[in-house]
């Protein structure tokens, strides 16, 4: 691997990655700056919490894009699994600890889901449909996020071992433990209040002042 490129892709995709999409949504619609509010994270459910589900869908999807984007174009530009996996962590590092505010950011779910869509899009289009069924069915975005996110990379780490093909490389694998381990690191307040019975679940109703949600 050329130290030149790997400097190039990962200094970019995390300059991508900390672009504050929730930050500057908030800031735009409501004046005010969204860590002072509900989880104090950046990310699409604190965005619901405090506008409501279309700008919530809008910072998801843009989240998302600021994994799939560097993913994918460095796959284009370079060829290589190794330098896509560096693009895609530094991607979720930059929504986590984003250079531009501070470095108080979220929690790199989304942004996460948009990586695995460049490394494998089926997988996470079978990621998204599971997520959808864990929210309608539970209420806790904590539990999707905590779900989905090393479920994928239990997918990822079985095709490389089932032999799947040159697309499914333990290089991919690698990403999947990255997304796994701060996922997880990131939602232990959660796990504390599922385990104590007082997680807040989605309002049916999610709003501006009725989502009440622990996972941003």
């Amino acid at each position: 691997m050329n130290l030149l490129e790997l400097a190039v892709v990962v200094t970019a995709s995390y300059l991508i990655g900390s672009i504050p999409v929730g930050y500057l949504t908030v800031r735009l619609m409501r004046g005010t700056d969204i860590r002072d509010h509900g989880s104090g994270m950046t990310g699409a459910t604190n965005v619901l919490r405090l506008l409501g589900r279309a700008p919530f869908a809008l910072v998801m999807v843009l989240d998302a894009a600021k994994g799939y984007a560097p993913t994918l174009i460095t796959w284009y530009i370079f060829g290589t699994h190794d330098l896509q996996v560096a693009a895609g962590i530094a991607a979720v590092l930059g929504h986590d600890f984003p250079v531009f505010i501070r470095f108080r950011g979220g929690r790199g779910v989304a942004t996460s889901f948009g990586v695995y869509a460049a490394l494998a899009l089926p997988l996470a289009v079978g990621m998204f449909a599971v997520g959808i069924f864990i929210v309608l069915a539970l209420r806790y975005m904590s539990v999707m996020s905590m779900a989905t996110v090393p479920g994928g990379a239990v997918v990822l780490l079985v095709l490389a071992l089932g032999g799947a093909g040159e697309d499914f490389t333990y290089t991919k694998t690698i990403f999947g433990a990255f997304a796994t381990f701060f996922v997880l690191v990131t939602h232990i307040p959660n796990i504390r209040r599922l385990i104590r019975g007082t997680e807040p679940k989605i309002d049916a109703e999610a709003g501006p002042a009725k989502a009440n949600m622990g996972s941003s």
